[in-house]
């Protein structure tokens, strides 16, 4: 069965709402993205409110049967379905990243399918398809922001990748879909359970992209080993700046693949950086593309709205905010723009992605005596990354206007062929211009590529160590954490880096 939640994000301690589809009995479980690779069962729900649902207690445990007919809705449309209104039945929930489970039970309340006994059983699961289509991700805000770090879960790029209802902000050549400009934000897929006609990832083959499990979970696990406190929020709270106060942090934390942003949510980041807070940006394709949300109520905002490919195209038919002069280049450094993505091929014969493989590309360090390489060994001229493919599907370059004292480059990628924009990627600092001409006492650190994540949390990667100690010597240094013991890498890691400088064919 499919859910959806009817705000992506809730107060931790709160109750949040729940969809579920019509006509349907089923039970619910709440999971958390914890240490594991797969999420780990949390507790039971309280159930506080419900509309078109019933609930009756079965030896402990809430048995739901939700009314309505399973008519087919549109993508870009409110699907009303069903809502339960449940609290989840813990004591001092801490901020961080839910998954609600749906699973249908007979009329004992006794799991129909698999994924329900794993559930009862409280046994761990993974959150990838067939299991998460039954899924909703939650995020929960803290009560007080405590944590020097907020992470913002990029929920438009979930909604803009998902196709189910018929439609997303792309041609799905997978369920011949054509793009749309305008999508519900109330349908399953907000981050897992979306209906995608995505290429497979062939460095990780186990989740698919635009999913919570591809990249955000990884890092979340990651800051989790570190002991790094974090306090969770998401792109709508960014945007409505109401539940979330940037000022109150010192570091924002953007993951994975960043693209959709609303005007709003740049105005809001600028400023947190200008007023000298920082943004770590360990994304690609970041801030590339401009949406607007909507709502019927406020702070309901239920569909988004495409508004053009690209901030320059944006600009040149509407005035934007004074915050949000020209591309994302003028916030985060980098841009799409001067880089490039790598897809695969849609073969119309086969009706499927082939060669979805990459270049070994890799980045090479520029300035290794500065402080985000310490700890790593890294010298001069140094390749990392490219054994592990570690410049994503999509990466991000340096505008060629930028002077050294706006973007300060650490390391940069070749051109890279083949992919489309064929610019090249870069890793670097940037300060933000001010009014007066001066540049921001806050600083960008930019990564420019979807998969830091991926290499960050997979032990097999040969650039494991180096990625480890670049991000934690970037967050520790922003959230104002105690400095890092810049132990060597294991000699192995080292004599890898090495080998990679000289290494620039394709291996795939």
């Amino acid at each position: 069965m499919q859910i959806y939640p009817i705000n992506p994000s809730f107060t931790a301690g709160a109750c949040f709402e729940l969809a579920v589809q019509p006509n349907t009995r089923f039970s619910v479980a709440l999971y958390q993205q914890q240490d594991d690779d797969s999420l780990t069962s949390l507790c039971g729900v309280v159930v506080e409110g419900k509309n078109g649902v019933t609930a009756t207690l079965k030896d402990g445990k809430y048995l739901f049967e939700s009314t309505g007919n399973n008519v087919r809705m549109r993508f870009d449309e409110d699907w009303n379905w069903p809502t339960i209104t449940i609290r989840p039945n813990v004591t001092d929930l801490e901020t961080g990243a839910y998954v609600a489970i749906a699973y249908e039970v007979d009329a004992d309340g006794k799991p129909v399918h698999e994924l329900g006994q794993s559930c009862a059983a409280h046994r761990p699961i993974f959150a990838a398809r067939p299991d998460s289509d039954s899924m909703a991700l939650v995020i929960a805000r803290p009560r007080n922001p405590t944590a020097a770090l907020a992470y913002i879960v990029p929920t438009a790029t979930y909604h803009a990748y998902n196709s189910t209802g018929g439609g997303s902000f792309y041609d799905d050549r997978v369920h011949r879909y054509r793009a749309a400009n305008k999508v519900s934000l109330h349908r399953p897929g907000g981050g897992l359970g979306a209906r995608l006609g995505e290429p497979v990832d062939p460095y990780d083959t186990r989740s698919t992209r635009q999913q919570f499990a591809h990249w955000d979970a990884k890092f979340i696990r990651w800051l989790r080993k570190e002991g790094i406190a974090c306090d969770f929020y998401t792109d709508l709270d960014l945007h409505s700046a109401t539940a979330l106060d940037l000022t109150r942090y010192r570091c924002m934390l953007s993951v994975g693949h960043h693209e959709y942003w609303s005007e709003e949510m740049r105005a809001h980041v600028a400023y947190f950086v200008t007023q000298g807070g920082n943004l770590a940006v360990f994304s690609g394709n970041t801030c590339y593309r401009p949406v607007r949300f909507v709502g019927s109520e406020p702070g309901q905002l239920t569909e988004m709205r495409k508004l053009a490919d690209n901030w320059d195209v944006l600009k040149e038919r509407i005035d934007l905010d004074p915050r949000v002069s020209g591309n994302e280049s003028n916030l985060i450094g980098l841009t799409y723009k001067h880089g490039g993505g790598h897809w695969g091929t849609w073969s119309r014969w086969r009706r499927r992605w082939v060669k979805c493989e990459r270049r070994a590309v890799g980045f090479t360090i520029k300035r290794p005596e500065h402080w985000i390489f310490a700890g790593t060994q890294l010298q001069k001229d140094d390749t990392f990354g490219a054994e592990d493919r570690l410049v994503g599907y999509e990466a991000d370059g340096i505008p060629p206007e930028w002077s050294d004292d706006a973007f300060e480059t650490l390391a940069t990628t070749d051109p890279l062929a083949g992919w489309e924009m064929g610019g090249a990627g870069a890793i670097g600092i940037f300060r933000p211009l001010l009014r007066d001409g001066r540049r921001s006492v806050g600083e960008v650190f930019n990564v420019g590529t979807t998969d830091w994540a991926r290499a960050l949390m997979d032990s097999a990667a040969k650039s494991n160590g180096v990625v480890q100690q670049i991000t934690r010597n970037v967050i520790r240094k922003y959230a104002g954490l105690e400095a890092v013991n810049e132990l060597p890498l294991p000699a192995s890691e080292t004599a890898s880096a090495t080998k990679e400088a000289a290494l620039h064919t394709d291996a795939g």
